[in-house]
């Protein structure tokens, strides 16, 4: 169905419905909301301060969630990302509701003791930092506050450099001139710097002083009131403590786990208030009427009307919107072109006058993705892996179109590896050759021909290069529909059909230049067509201007764009042929790897190890760059032909959610 077409709707019912027509609204999901102009007696409605209040319930539940699955995490299946969303109906999801404020209470706990624990964890952190700093002091057994008695004064600190008593001493020894009597002890001494505890008496506490800084002598940045061991033992028995702490916190954390189901369900609850009380501000009201606009597929406009008649008092107006209106684009197809869609979204939408391109590129992007892959075992495993994830699990509708665009790449991966002969690589041919005494080669088992062998590359050079301009023929016909359509109908003719002739008419001249063979026949009706295009070219491109000169220049600037363009676009469909030897040299080289032992036990083993690997690691490779390079030929070679884009998605009000899937009640 592709493009569906847009219709606008206006809704006027009384104020005390409004809550219930916007809730219908929100779970039908198909309106999206325009935005009301204040006119004289309506007024816009002002939400923000709710809605903030949603958004931080919403962030806590989200949070509380990211912390259960920190310390109590659930065991999940490998595919289990793939799985939709929990179904609930609309009646259990209101009777729910209730049990919103208790989960909020559960979702602040959890939030409570994660930031309990990072605050035990940093306190922890600072008194291990405390306790290594003191480990030096250890055997002090004074206080580091400790300076002395009335008669003595004491300096305990650091100097810089490896120091004992006696060279201690000795280096004191020239500022106190042998006069003054100290006792020197080396608390702890290391590479970098030395603990010092020095007594002397009181009346040479100066003179001693002096002397110690000229060493570089330092007090403590934090003196212990007590002997250090004291404290460095009560930063042992707080580290215990705060342990014991973290561990009542997680296991507070563990016994809340039973209540995730029912905390997403809450962060769903509060997502939906949000985007309500958001779409609230689109609207307009007075004392006793609200009105409600918007956008619906036309498709769906009569069962919208027909169900909002009938559940409420409500005048309904539809139009078709307004020629200037940014309308949205709703895209919808069958499930052969839905996977397309992500891949237009991903370049731009269609504009206004724009076709859907997904119907128009989804056979050759099929048939392209295919043939750069182009291994029939890599394609089956594709198709086997889709095929079981669509039958045995409930996929949301993305998904869904995700892996019908796998399985139909992967069908044709498979087309194009028969053709080719390419079973994981020459695997085949290794098995047969090496375990079972046969002669057998890759040509044998290929139905068209293998790409490595002889001239066989040139061969698919050619073809890649016929295909792609079967490529460019399409984009070109649908932009001369579209002119024609449009009325342009000279325009449709001048701007499509000398190219037509023209790279027609190049394409054998070309193919024989490169690979010889061409029959005089065709070289020589192509050179007929390829004098016309030029011909018409040069006639039509210039056609806009007033001028004889203009009309020349126009039509001469035209044939080289149409030359120097059709010619590069051409030569980008040589990367058909480079990706699919790409993964046939590198399937082989696997193979090869794994028959290097003369051992036939050990060459089994070995040839079986890197059959996985090596070829678990080629298909991930070369998928991706397989995925990349096909978007690229339609967005640069298909698109340029025809498409504008620019078009903006249709966003409906809808029960935005991310682990529950509210479910219409018939």
């Amino acid at each position: 169905m592709a493009k569906l077409k847009m219709k606008y709707i206006e809704i006027a019912a009384p104020i005390e419905q409004g809550k219930d027509i916007f809730d219908f609204l929100q779970m039908r999901s198909v309106i999206e909301l325009h935005e009301q102009e204040e006119t004289e007696g309506l007024a816009r409605l002002s939400s923000g301060r709710t809605v903030s209040q949603f958004e931080k319930y919403m962030d806590t539940a989200q949070t509380a969630l990211s912390i259960l699955d920190k310390y109590a995490p659930q065991k999940k299946g490998l595919l289990a990302s793939f799985e939709a969303r929990r179904e609930i109906s609309v009646s259990e999801y209101i009777k729910k509701s209730d049990i919103a404020d208790k989960m909020l209470a559960v979702c602040y706990n959890i939030c409570c003791c994660e930031k309990a624990i990072a605050e035990s964890k940093a306190g922890i952190a600072r008194l291990r930092a405390a306790m290594d700093w003191l480990e030096p002091w250890l055997s002090l057994d004074v206080p580091m506050q400790f300076s002395g008695t009335q008669t003595t004064a004491a300096f305990i600190g650091t100097l810089p450099g490896d120091f004992t008593a006696e060279s201690l001493m000795t280096a004191l020894a020239p500022a106190l001139e042998g006069e003054e009597r100290l006792e020197c002890e080396i608390v702890s001494h290391g590479k970098d710097r030395s603990c010092i505890f020095v007594v002397c008496h009181r009346e040479c506490k100066d003179k001693v002083y002096e002397a110690l800084r000229t060493l570089g002598f330092a007090y403590p940045t934090d003196p212990t009131k007590h002997p250090p061991r004291v404290r460095y033992e009560r930063s042992q028995k707080q580290i215990e403590d705060l342990t014991e702490e973290i561990k009542s916190s997680e296991k507070e954390i563990v016994s809340l786990a039973s209540n995730r189901s029912n905390i997403e369900f809450v962060r769903d609850y509060f997502s939906v208030r949000h985007d309500k009380y958001e779409a609230l501000n689109l609207l307009s009201t007075s004392e006793s009427v609200i009105i409600i606009s918007g956008y619906v597929p036309e498709k769906r406009v009569d069962a919208l009307v027909s169900q909002i008649e009938e559940k409420f008092t409500a005048a309904v107006s539809v139009t078709d919107p307004p020629e200037d209106a940014d309308v949205p684009v709703l895209l919808e197809n069958n499930s052969f072109n839905a996977p397309m869609e992500s891949i237009t979204a991903m370049y731009a939408l269609p504009a206004k006058d724009d076709p859907d391109p997904s119907p128009i590129m989804s056979f050759f992007y099929y048939f392209f993705f295919g043939l750069m892959l182009s291994d029939a075992g890599y394609g089956l495993l594709m198709v086997l892996f889709t095929f079981i994830a669509k039958k045995k699990l409930k996929l949301e509708e993305n998904m869904k179109k995700n892996m019908n665009l796998f399985f139909y790449c992967g069908i044709s991966t498979m087309f194009w590896g028969a053709m080719f002969g390419g079973w994981f690589g020459d695997i085949i041919p290794v098995v047969a050759n090496n375990f079972f005494g046969k002669n057998l080669t890759t040509a044998d088992i290929a139905i068209w021909m293998d790409p490595l062998e002889g001239n066989n590359p040139m061969t698919l050079l050619l073809f890649s290069f016929l295909f792609g301009i079967c490529h460019l023929y399409l984009g070109l016909a649908v932009r001369l529909v579209m002119l024609w359509k449009e009325g342009k109908r000279l325009d449709a003719i001048c701007d499509t059909v000398p190219v037509y002739l023209l790279v027609t008419g190049v394409a054998p001249i070309c193919a024989n230049m490169i690979a010889g063979g061409m029959p005089q026949v065709v070289l020589t009706v192509g050179k007929y067509l390829a004098i016309a295009g030029v011909i018409a070219v040069v006639l039509t491109s210039g056609r806009s201007s007033k001028s004889l000169i203009g009309k020349l220049g126009g039509g001469l600037y035209g044939l080289y764009n149409v030359g120097s363009g059709y010619l590069g676009d051409v030569l980008s469909y040589s990367r058909l042929l480079a990706l699919s030897l790409c993964t046939g040299v590198i399937a082989q080289v696997v193979n090869m790897l794994g028959t290097i032992p003369s051992n036939p036990v050990v060459k089994a083993v070995l040839l079986v190890f890197v059959f996985i690997v090596g070829h678990t690691i080629n298909i991930a490779i070369n998928m991706i760059g397989t995925y990349v390079h096909t978007n690229r030929l339609q967005y640069v070679e298909l698109y340029s032909k025809f498409y504008e884009g620019g078009g903006r998605a249709f966003a409906p009000l809808t029960a935005n959610t991310k682990y529950f899937k509210l479910k219409e009640e018939k």
